[in-house]
């Protein structure tokens, strides 16, 4: 079954995790390429940041501990937010790629169906809930951004830390 981003799935369907486990692991790459890009497309809905989690553990598990530990949080973060304010339903796509960049550094991208946003600074108390995800991203994060056409992306990347 081909599924396509852009197009809602069949009433009644199972969600997909990923368009296939060959194009979502890129398990086969040419001989002698690095394996420098990984990607997936999960169902949305309330489930989708368990869904993003179990990936990222399996798909980041060559990082160092501390890179993972907050690759996993900045990538949950992102993904909570494509349900949220993304409207990514249990019935669309979210779509995750993670890649490994220079110097051991490592890039996290998170698509979903909304319309983008323009980032303003947080300017609610700090005792207040809910909204600290971009908060937490521009903190942890070496650089993000956010990019839109027919989906928004939102991406960042992570650095090492030096010894």
């Amino acid at each position: 079954m081909d599924l396509d981003p852009g197009q809602p799935l069949c009433e009644g369907a199972n969600p997909p995790m990923a368009y296939s486990t060959t194009q979502a692991l890129n398990i086969q790459p040419p001989v002698g390429t690095p394996r420098k890009r990984l990607r997936i497309a999960i169902a949305g809905g309330s489930r989708a940041p368990e869904r993003a989690r179990s990936w990222i553990e399996s798909a980041a598990s060559w990082l160092p501990r501390e890179l993972e530990s907050t690759l996993l949080l900045l990538t949950c973060e992102l993904v909570n937010n494509a349900v949220r304010h993304g409207g990514a339903a249990e019935d669309q796509v979210i779509e995750l790629e993670l890649s490994a960049l220079e110097g051991g550094r490592v890039r996290v991208q998170v698509s979903d169906p909304g319309v983008g946003f323009e980032h303003s600074p947080r300017d609610a108390p700090l005792d207040e809930e809910g909204g600290w995800g971009l908060v937490l991203i521009e903190s942890m994060a070496e650089s993000w951004g956010v990019e839109q056409e027919d989906r928004t992306r939102v991406w960042f990347e992570l650095a090492p830390q030096d010894d």
